[in-house]
């Protein structure tokens, strides 16, 4: 019979808040520590993180303090365990890392997820639990912060391994690696896919040290009691150093459209930089949720709740923009949806909603601020277009109208801010992008929308705003696909559309049958409140920026062979 573990088993270190260290694993060779840390919430469930091998007695133990309801796997590497944990606690629900579902090894040991966790807690915990995702190339860690207690919990993103806890021919490769204090540094592998993505991981770093945590714990090693808002300052130094210059510190950007998808990664990327921010949105939980974690960067970040169909909301926004924080630098209009589906299959009030939202929307944006604009003799305006605004395509009538309509009217504007020269009127493209809006959109067509495998992801997106708000220009085109579309339908629009209508057919007559929709065009709901739609991670694919380069150089020689065959004599036909 296994051995009853003693009372002292598990150890408190601060409120609703203990650790169990377990014995250690071994990791090339090495004597690695493990540690299970549980959370107890005010309802009285428990949280698990990073569940370390499974008894009973530990069981017992543990819920002695409440239920264990939650079951959390933090890092791509912190899994193992969890089956026996969940055939042992059949109530309880397992939240993991994005992607770690979809890891081969991780469905043939039988892993069941039931959630996935990202920069948003799930509703039973939020206001005592805060997460940050921190997400590398092929790596990513979720950390939580316990509020109540001010307790940071991390998983592998900090190792501070003692050194007399390790056989001698390894203490070397420990104090090489970091692993060791004072450095306490993950893994080099770790720290090059880390910072492989510092565009994301950095800013997330960031949130981390504005927690000022009064303890640290992590998964591996002595953990932080003292000092160690402090402690973990240098231990991250290595991934902050790589933060984006605070370039628009004092800067006022104001985002419509935030909550979600490129909206809410601009609001994130423009916080790293320093910007204070006014977001609006038609959702306030998720939207205060942003503005939290943009404060927690270090600036200034308001939540507004606004419709951009409403034209006097939209003037009440740029009004409290301006008058908390005396101007406005920066303006985006970044709301959109849209109606996916043979025209006359969809319902009238879809297509309006698509034009109010995606143009209308934009046009009562620019009429409540552009007076701010012309009193301050400055400002960037940024509309957010799309390659649906370069070229048509089939089944998204209504979504095309709206953006060849937001082209042309921000092409316009432009033109009659000519005299103005501080004040910019921009329009921006990007290729199909990861986001939740294909989800938020309606589909009418009766058949399972797959966007296909290039997509870039929202922070690319993000960054380009930055860009484009630092260096304002007339148009930014993201990704070559969306420069190709402009291309090929300027220099052969007919061909183009047959081609693109053959292809969007073949793939409707592929797809799975699947229910109408209207998505959330005439009311909001409460699912898809991050970046991040999550078709990369599902599928396992790299974003499309990696191909970018190589696509490239492609089509400059396919377009040098094309020119060179186009010069060629043409032979004469024999008479």
């Amino acid at each position: 019979m296994p051995r009853r573990s003693s009372a002292t088993t598990l150890k408190s270190v601060a409120p609703s808040v203990w650790i169990f260290d377990a014995p250690p694993i071994r990791v090339l060779g090495l004597p690695l520590p493990l540690r299970m840390t549980i959370i107890r919430l005010a309802s009285g469930e428990v949280i698990l993180h990073s569940p370390t091998q499974f008894s009973p007695d530990l069981k017992a133990e543990i819920e002695r303090l409440g239920s264990i309801r939650y079951l959390v796997a933090p890092s791509i590497g912190h899994w193992k365990f969890l089956p026996a944990w969940r055939e042992a606690c059949p109530q309880a629900s397992t939240y993991a890392v994005p992607g770690l579902k979809d890891r081969l090894i991780v469905r043939r040991a039988g892993v069941r997820v039931d959630h996935e966790l990202g920069d948003e807690p799930p509703a039973a915990w939020r206001g005592q639990v805060e997460t940050v995702l921190m997400r590398g190339v092929y790596f990513a860690e979720v950390d939580l912060f316990h509020v109540p207690s001010r307790t940071l919990v991390l998983a592998d993103l900090v190792l501070n391994v003692q050194p007399d806890q390790l056989p001698a021919w390894g203490m070397p490769l420990a104090r090489l690696g970091g692993f060791t204090a004072p450095a306490c540094r993950p893994p080099p592998y770790v720290q090059a896919m880390l910072l492989a993505n510092s565009t994301r991981t950095a800013p997330a770093a960031a949130r981390l040290l504005a927690f000022e945590p009064e303890r640290v714990l992590f998964a591996h090693g002595a953990w932080f009691e003292r000092d160690a808002a402090e402690r973990l300052r240098r231990s991250l130094a290595w991934l902050t150093r790589s933060a984006p210059a605070k370039d628009f510190k004092g800067q006022v950007v104001v985002i419509a459209g935030a909550s979600s998808g490129i909206g809410r990664a601009a609001a994130l990327a423009f916080a790293g930089r320093g910007a204070d921010l006014v977001l609006a949105a038609r959702r306030a939980e998720p939207l205060e949720t942003l503005a939290q974690q943009c404060r927690d960067l270090g600036v200034r970040a308001i939540a507004n709740p606004a419709d951009v169909t409403d034209a006097h909301a939209m003037q009440s926004l740029a009004k409290r923009a301006n008058e908390t924080f005396g101007r406005v630098d920066v303006w985006i209009n970044n709301a959109g949806t849209g109606v996916f589906g043979a025209f006359q299959d969809a319902d009238m009030n879809l297509h309006r909603r698509t034009v109010e939202v995606n143009l209308l929307g934009a046009m009562n944006g620019v009429h409540a601020i552009l007076p701010i604009f012309l009193r301050q003799q400055r400002g960037v305006l940024i509309n957010t277009v799309s390659m649906g605004g370069f070229a048509p395509t089939p089944f998204t009538a209504s979504y095309t109208a709206s953006k060849f309509g937001l082209r042309g009217f921000t092409a316009s504007l432009r033109q009659e801010l000519a005299a103005h020269r501080n004040i910019h009127a921009c329009a921006i493209f990007p290729a199909m992008t990861d986001t939740p809006g294909f989800a938020h959109g309606a589909n009418q067509s009766g058949v399972d929308i797959d966007p296909g495998p290039l997509l870039y992801a929202p922070r690319e997106v993000a960054e380009a705003f930055v860009k484009l708000a630092r260096e304002p220009r007339d148009e930014m085109v993201v990704g070559w696909p969306a420069r190709a579309a402009q291309v090929s339908w300027t220099l052969a629009r007919a061909p183009t559309e047959q081609v693109v209508a053959g292809g969007m057919r073949r793939l409707l007559a592929r797809a799975r049958p699947a229910p109408k929709t209207q998505g959330t065009l005439l009311a909001p709901r409460p699912e898809g409140a991050e970046p991040s739609g999550g078709w990369l991670t599902r599928k396992g694919l790299p974003s499309a920026l990696t191909l970018d380069r190589a696509a490239m150089i492609g089509a400059a020689l396919l377009l040098g062979a094309t020119l060179g065959l186009a010069a060629l004599p043409k032979r004469k036909r024999d008479v």
